[in-house]
């Protein structure tokens, strides 16, 4: 049999599919011809007579969209009064040409449809690059984008190679171009128009790479204001896992924008404030939650049960980060400055205080900031930066150390500049650090090690990058494994929430700038309690500690 016969019998078989799918169609497909090209509305059973809201499907193309993948989405679509319409625009990834199309095509709908004007982008894989580009062009014609693991870079995919000719243009001319052809780097405009966004994206993509694509949007739509959402499922790449397409979030997103409802954010509730710098929170077992006001050298206690805030301990050696121990000893990292000890403390729970360490090779620590417990619960890890005190120092570097139950302390790493917040990974093979300098050219990153046998730190990893914003002071690791960050400044000032490869998911908004944070337990285990600022507006603004009441890690 000839190449060209078995071509036409797949061709055929392809259309018989096709059409036994058309024919077991469970909703109601208008399918159509605008401007010679293949189009389709599909109108839910209830709607309003004008104004009705809508999504916008991409790519459309033979098969797709199609009811054994999307049909669990539009469904939820049509039961909420939306309808869901889409254009097939060939392989243009994005171009021009393709880009007119959407626009007649939007205006047929808004005009001679009574569809609204703005409508909802819904992209999945290169449907990205095609829908992000014409939302770039048109911001107020668009009320949110959703994403099933779209195309917004066209470097990644399809390469620029295959990407010219849609263009018209070669490869070189339309590398020269992506500063108005690529979407990626085409955000602002949505971001000042405030358009809301939301991709799940899985972490193993290697068709659509995750960092290159939704992770670097969340990152630069971050930068530039936007409001942004990413899921990252585990473990999955560019599939039809059914988690991508039955996706409860994504259609709740979508549903509440095409409504124009407001999304629920969590609102941090205010529990204490009057603080000159606090720091460091950390549960007890009762669920008790002791902070550090590291500006007053006390170490303040806040009891869920009676609301109240009262004194631990006074002369805290101005202590910053603490953390209480498996058998409830509260272990403290002591500053520099007037009256800081330089060294990591243990209260135990007659509240007597004794050094567990002070210095390495003899010589005094400089300013010990954050800490954390190695999954062992046995030796702890805490960071040594200087940003405040005269105190003459001993060390001429600035690392992490870890200091072992006897005492015996022993340096991690000294591969940062100004290492701050520091958490494990849930399995404890890693460490995340918060490398966080302060001045003009400084480094603000989030950084990850793999921890040897030995204890010691090793394979430095950049995994997020705050150029000249403000960049991570303290942190907490969520329930499933994800990194909270306490990080930005006014407007940016936020829970900047990371997966552990350090994509960006999305940002909770404070009322002040935030210095640490930490999770509850047991049936509080997604109550966040986060030290910030306190909210502005005050004759002299504060510092404070705060509840959050999370419905999602």
């Amino acid at each position: 049999m000839s190449v060209f016969s078995i071509r036409i019998i797949i061709c055929l078989l392809a259309l018989n599919l096709f059409s036994h799918a058309a024919n077991n169609e469970k909703f109601q497909w208008e399918r159509l011809k605008f401007e010679n090209r293949d189009a389709f509305i599909i109108m839910p059973d209830k709607h309003i007579k004008t104004q009705i809201p809508w999504v916008m499907y991409a790519p459309t193309l033979r098969g797709l969209p199609n009811e054994r993948d999307e049909g669990w989405m539009i469904k939820h679509f049509l039961e909420a009064g939306i309808a869901v319409a889409g254009i097939n625009i060939g392989e243009s990834y994005g171009s021009p040409e393709g880009r007119e199309i959407y626009t007649k095509y939007h205006t047929f709908l808004t005009t001679k449809r009574a569809f609204e004007q703005k409508a909802c982008l819904l992209a999945r894989s290169r449907g990205g690059l095609m829908l992000y580009n014409w939302a770039a062009d048109n911001p107020t014609k668009v009320k949110c984008i959703a994403g099933i693991y779209p195309v917004c870079d066209l470097k990644s995919y399809p390469g620029l190679g295959r990407a010219a000719p849609a263009y018209g243009m070669n490869p070189d001319e339309l590398e020269k171009s992506l500063g108005i052809n690529n979407p990626v780097e085409k955000l602002k405009p949505l971001a000042n128009a405030r358009v809301p966004i939301f991709h799940i994206h899985g972490n193993v993509d290697t068709v659509v790479p995750l960092k290159s694509n939704s992770g670097d949007v969340a990152k630069r739509y971050q930068i530039l204001g936007g409001k942004m959402q990413l899921v990252v499922p585990n473990g999955q790449g560019h599939n039809m896992w059914k988690g991508f397409f039955h996706c409860q979030e994504l259609v709740d997103f979508v549903i509440t924008h095409a409504k124009g409802k407001k999304a629920p954010v969590p609102e941090p509730e205010l529990i204490w404030e009057g603080g000159e710098f606090t720091e460091g929170p950390a549960v007890g077992a009762d669920g008790s939650v002791l902070f550090s006001d590291v500006g007053a050298d006390l170490i303040y206690k806040f009891s869920p049960e009676n609301k109240k805030v009262t004194i631990f301990r006074k002369h805290s050696g101005r202590a910053n980060g603490l953390i209480f121990d498996s058998e409830g000893n509260l272990i403290a990292c002591e500053g520099a400055n007037t009256g800081g000890g330089r060294r990591i403390s243990v209260t135990s729970k007659n509240g007597k205080v004794r050094t567990l360490t002070k210095e390495w090779q003899g010589k005094r620590f400089n300013s010990p900031n954050d800490l954390a417990i190695d999954n062992a619960g046995k030796n702890i890890y805490f960071t040594d930066p200087r940003y405040v005190g005269k105190e003459k120092r001993e060390l001429q570097f600035e690392g992490i150390f870890f200091v072992r139950p006897d005492g015996s302390t022993e340096l991690a790493t000294n591969d940062v500049q100004k290492p701050n917040g520091i958490i494990f990974s849930n399995d404890g093979k890693k460490v995340f650090v918060a490398d966080h300098e302060i001045t003009n050219n400084g480094t603000r990153q989030l950084l990850s090690f793999n921890v040897t046998k030995e204890g010691k730190l090793e394979n430095k990893q950049v995994l997020h990058d705050f150029g000249s914003s403000r960049g991570i002071d303290g942190m907490a690791l969520g329930p499933k494994g994800n990194i909270f960050a306490t990080a930005g400044s006014g407007n940016d000032a936020g829970i900047y929430v990371f997966e552990p490869g350090g994509n960006l998911l999305h940002v909770i908004s404070l009322p002040g700038d935030p210095t640490n944070c930490t999770f509850g337990h047991g049936k509080n285990s997604l109550t966040l309690y986060v030290t910030a600022q306190s909210p502005k507006g005050q004759k002299k603004q504060s510092y404070a500690l705060y509840r959050l009441r999370l419905d999602k890690d």
